[in-house]
């Protein structure tokens, strides 16, 4: 069993070497299809951390009245990390919110007079609150609502980035259809050159298959050579890809940090977390195509 294999290993490694110029094309072709999936896949978690990062923006900011005091307002901020939906509710007190506003307005005198004219602080307590989805915001507004909530409180304002998440998802979408598109056309004509390399090799090895039939070699033995190159086409494709992604995440990962300041967002940590998963149904994608391709093109140009 093991010298069998080893022969018809040996076989395919000659078919590749003598049709070296159609095994190279056939090989890109292979690895364009793997780029334009690695692509959406890569555009996939670059659209992921944009939401996150909008969704992260997203809260609810509860102004208080400066009637309230600070401990009714942590009073309230406890009964909102209660409710299920609250991720969590971060705290202003007055005092804080009049230094803010302070330092924000530092370089004008007018405002900074005219406050100072007031002689009381005019700044409620403020509470900043994020739910564990956003949308699970209209059960917070609602709740905020409450008669006993609602007349200590001045303002309720909640900035809403549904509609920017529901373009990211739009443009997506259409991305990922692009490259779909792209990598159907790729792949059949990729097929279309495994049929004519095995075609090639077939025609180049037609006396040396003869000779094999006649001394009784079974259909297997001589299907093998031609399956095994299909292997090796989808081994070394999957190869050049990962050879040919990495340098590229590489170069732009440093450009991903500065758009999503703030975000944890690493395209290389993405791909090293599922490299089985991302580049393993890769070469089984490519060896399922390559295998049936050789696997047909044997048996009509053969008549095995």
């Amino acid at each position: 069993m093991f010298l069998s294999l080893t022969r018809v290993a040996r076989l395919a490694l000659q078919q590749f070497h003598r049709n070296l110029w159609l095994s190279i094309a056939t090989i890109t072709l292979l690895v364009l299809p793997l780029l334009a999936i690695d692509l959406i896949v890569s555009l996939g978690t670059v659209a992921q951390g944009a939401i996150d990062a909008v969704q992260n923006k997203i809260d609810v900011s509860v102004y208080f009245k400066p009637t309230v005091s600070n401990e009714d307002a942590q009073a309230i901020q406890g009964e909102l990390l209660k409710l299920s939906e609250v991720k969590e509710v971060a705290f202003i007190a007055r005092e804080s919110s009049l230094a803010r506003f302070k330092e924000r307005h530092q370089d004008d005198p007018i405002i900074l007079e005219s406050l100072a004219e007031l002689g009381d602080n005019p700044f409620g307590a403020t509470l900043a609150v994020k739910a564990k989805d956003p949308e699970q915001y209209q059960r917070i507004l609602s709740f905020l609502e409450e008669p006993k909530y609602a007349e200590l409180i001045e303002e309720t304002n909640f900035d809403d980035h549904r509609t920017v998440i529901a373009k990211i998802n739009l443009l997506m979408r259409n991305i990922r259809t692009f490259g779909l598109v792209v990598a159907t056309i790729f792949g059949a004509i990729a097929v279309l050159i495994v049929i004519n390399t095995v075609r090639v090799a077939v025609y180049t090895h037609r006396g040396e298959l003869s000779v094999m039939r006649f001394v009784g070699a079974g259909n297997w033995f001589i299907r093998g050579p031609f399956l095994f190159e299909a292997i090796l086409f989808a081994f070394v494709a999957t190869v050049i890809t990962a050879a040919l992604v990495y340098p590229g995440l590489a170069f732009v990962q440093p450009r991903l940090a500065a758009l999503f300041n703030g975000v944890n967002l690493s395209l290389t940590g993405y791909y090293n977390a599922h490299f089985l998963a991302i580049f393993g149904s890769q070469f089984l994608a490519i060896f399922v195509l390559t295998v049936l391709s050789s696997f047909f093109a044997v048996r009509r140009y053969l008549r095995i």
